[in-house]
């Protein structure tokens, strides 16, 4: 069926109603009327000319020239029915009473046309007779009441504009202008209320006559204006012109409507655009929003951007948008939408998009379900962001994180194998030194074998720093939480060091309260290990007078107990600017240091780390010529038991670790040859095995007490011999104690021998009084 009439049906129904029909251009001023409306007046078509202009000055009545301006203006303004009754002078017959209607075309926000009808009112023929001229007076007057409220009480500006000036004007329009009255606003000429320019850059004495002259030709104007008040301040407004005609002059009627507000909001609307389109850019991410009724997408402009597109008024159809995705992405693309559609709930996800030049890029989107009044999600709106950099970074830092992991394995078996090639010969002279010192050397031998045990000692302490530093470094030291008595902890720790203090004949003191005589539970090693760090150091670096090793309780709550630890010394101390340095690795306070004193340079950063892996801060005062205090707290929980007659000496031979039976299973014949040495001495019963294969074997033909089982051998290694003892039916092989015995110690080797159920562990090289130690603990359980 056709949607539109033909051009010839439309003249019929024109030609064939009782109603004139008029059309209005409001661009060219030009009208044209029916033949109807010809045929009311008495003219032929070719007889009068049809316009505005001609309109107003020869047929309309001249009371009612400001009713048509005025109704014009209402509906182009303030959208009301153009409706009224007017009077035209016809040919013939003068004046007759007519009902003119109307309707306005807007394009872009401005009045095109407006068209309506003219019709006659039956038996109004105004003849002008006395009766009929008193009755014309009464409704002149009446019209005159009705125009003047309107000019009086409106809230836009009206004002009378003649060739001279302002000849009239109403209150709102002395108000907008902030005169002081209206007589001061008539005696002033409008030019004075508009600045020289106008935003467009024309001057605005040129630009008002063209608009006023657009106003006479085509019988209306509207177009936007700045004025000026009397104090300066410039304003926008939408300016009105209605040629009419006052007391047989034609003047222009001048409406002004204040649009202040609605620039400012219209420049609040665009800086906001400005910034969010610059935000935007700026961050790589624009806005879209989907319309699932219609199919249509709307994109801003740095999404077509993102999409290596040119911006448009609308995004792509939907399936242009759809094949642009990855086609790996495609299934969750799909699966975000309808979960966010279906839970009416966000959706948040990553995609990769293939723009038009092939290249793939990463978007991060978000979506939100958008429910009309039924409840039904018509559309979809959101964000995405361009988050390729960020993928390419996070890839880096993953090929990194993984290179770096890489290094620190490599590192780590480096280290591991190193601790166990240096420790294994470490072993053993350390060992042997202990067992020729107990065989009643000559004095010449005693002192070179004293040399060769200090010797093996320091060496041993630097392969312990560098391999410490490398557990701390990696993360993987562990402190163990078992009983101790602070007081010999501290005890054994002078007496560890009181030999060299008494080689240097310096005074080492233990400074202590008896309520350091405490039973506490901790890691003894760790907690030696600082405080042994620190009294060496002390001294090492004092040449006269002494060391004080003082402990004091700061703090006794129900559970725990807070101490405070200091080293002071009389040593050569350290220069203030030095200070905030010794704690970093390999550094020592002066350049002279390492070649006077030796060292590694890492004791005290050792010292430091595992503080702070105890929660605790090491602290110092110095002063160079004067000596050194290091000093820190630590809290410790109270022990339930009473370990306070325990002592971690060094254990003799007297001790008699008679019949027990022992299995060692080491491959290094030199950690045979000790051990075997120690087992006599401690009258232990003992078989070797050189392998874990030969241990399972030994280990089923013989009841043995205790296991001293090396981790790594030939043949079968510590931890499968272990687990396969485990795994024995009879039920006594699930508690034999096996102890490991390595030179390894990173790793994790303690947790993993723990796995494949070992009960305790010993790293190589060992003190013969700790050997002791383990042993005899389960010999005492047995």
């Amino acid at each position: 069926m056709a949607t539109k009439f033909k051009p010839e049906a439309l003249e019929m129904v024109i030609a064939g109603v009782g109603s004139g029909i008029w059309d209005w251009n409001f661009e060219t001023g030009e009208q044209v009327w029916s033949d109807r409306i010809f045929e009311m007046l008495g003219y032929a078509p070719d007889e009068f000319p049809a316009t505005f202009e001609n309109f107003m000055d020869a047929l309309v009545h001249p009371d009612d020239k400001a009713l048509i301006a005025i109704a014009v203006r209402d509906r182009l303004e303030n959208n009301i029915p153009y409706n009224i009754q007017i009077r035209l002078k016809t040919k013939d017959e003068g004046y007759r009473e007519f009902t003119s209607r109307g309707n306005v075309r807007f394009e872009n926000g401005k009045p095109k046309r407006m068209v309506g009808f003219l019709d006659q009112v039956v038996g109004k023929e105004l003849a002008i007779g006395p009766g009929q001229a008193l009755q014309d007076r009464a409704e002149k007057q009446l019209l005159e009441e009705k125009l003047s409220v309107i000019f009086q009480y409106s809230t836009d500006a009206h004002l009378l504009f003649d060739e001279t000036g302002i000849i009239d004007c109403n209150q709102a329009a002395v108000n907008m202008l902030r005169c002081r009255n209206k007589s001061e606003l008539l005696s002033i000429h409008p030019a004075h209320f508009s600045p020289e320019y106008q935003p467009d850059g024309r001057k605005s004495s040129e630009k008002s006559a063209e608009m006023d002259r657009i106003a006479y030709e085509t019988g209306y104007n509207r177009f936007e204006w700045v004025h000026r008040k009397m104090d300066g301040e410039e304003f926008p407004v939408e300016v009105t012109l209605n040629p009419v005609v006052i007391d047989k002059k034609k003047v222009l009627l001048v409406v002004w409507h204040d649009i202040s507000h609605r620039k400012r909001a219209e420049e609040a609307v665009r800086r906001s655009e400005a910034m969010l389109s610059e935000s935007q850019q700026l961050t790589h991410s624009g806005s879209w929003e989907a319309d699932l009724v219609t199919g249509k997408n709307y994109w801003s402009d740095e999404t077509f951007r993102i999409f290596g597109l040119e911006p448009d008024s609308v995004g792509p159809e939907t399936e242009l948008f759809s094949s642009m995705i990855h086609p790996d992405d495609i299934g969750r693309y799909r699966s975000s939408i309808k979960e966010a559609i279906n839970n009416l709930s966000p959706a948040s996800f990553d995609l990769r998009i293939v723009l038009p030049d092939g290249m793939i890029k990463y978007i991060h989107a978000i979506g939100k379900p958008f429910q009309d009044k039924t409840g039904a999600v018509t559309k979809l709106y959101g964000a995405i962001m361009d988050i390729n950099d960020q993928k390419r970074t996070e890839q880096e830092l993953i090929k990194a994180k993984e290179e770096a992991e890489m290094a620190a394995v490599a590192k780590s078996q480096f280290l591991s194998t190193m601790s166990h090639e240096i420790r294994t010969p470490m072993n053993a002279v350390i060992g042997f030194t202990h067992l020729l010192l107990q065989q009643d050397p000559k004095p010449e031998q005693m002192e070179y074998l004293n040399i060769l045990k200090f010797s093996a000692e320091n060496l041993l302490v630097l392969i312990n720093d560098i391999l410490d530093f490398s557990k701390i470094e990696a993360g993987k030291i562990q402190f163990e939480e078992v009983d101790f008595n602070l007081l010999s902890l501290l005890e054994n720790i002078r007496s560890g060091i009181l030999n060299k203090a008494n080689e240097k004949g310096i005074l080492l003191k233990l400074s202590v309260k008896n309520d350091v005589n405490v039973t506490v539970v901790g890691d003894p090693v760790r907690l030696g290990q600082i405080l042994t760090n620190l009294v060496s150091n002390a001294v090492k670096f004092t040449e006269q007078g002494k060391v004080t090793i003082a402990a004091e309780v700061s703090h006794r709550g129900e559970d725990d107990v807070t101490i405070d630890f200091r080293v002071e010394d009389t040593g050569i101390g350290i220069p203030k600017d030095k200070i905030e340095h010794i704690f970093d690795m390999f550094t020592q306070a002066t350049s002279d240091t390492t070649r006077k004193y030796g060292g590694s340079g890492l004791g005290l950063t050792i010292t430091k780390k595992l503080l702070e892996l105890q929660q605790s801060q090491i602290h110092v005062d110095s002063e160079p010529g004067q000596g050194s205090v290091f000093y820190f707290s630590l809290t410790l929980k109270l022990s339930e038991k009473h370990l306070a007659e325990q002592a971690n000496g060094v254990i003799v031979n007297t001790f008699s670790l008679e019949g027990l039976r022992l299995l060692i299973v080491e491959d290094n014949v030199i950690n045979v040859l000790l051990m075997k040495n120690f087992m006599k001495q401690w009258e232990v019963d003992y078989d070797v095995a050189e392998n874990g294969l030969i241990a399972v074997e030994k280990v089923q033909a013989s009841d043995y007490d205790l296991v001293l089982m090396d981790l790594q051998m030939p043949e079968m290694d510590g931890y499968e011999a272990t687990a396969k003892i485990r795994e024995l039916p009879d039920p006594k092989f699930a508690k034999l104690p096996i102890i490991a015995l390595t030179a390894s110690a990173m790793m994790d080797i303690k947790h993993l021998a723990f796995t494949v159920g070992m009960n305790d562990y010993i790293s190589k090289p060992f003190s013969p009084a700790e050997l002791y130690s383990k042993i005899a603990s389960y010999h005492r359980n047995k």
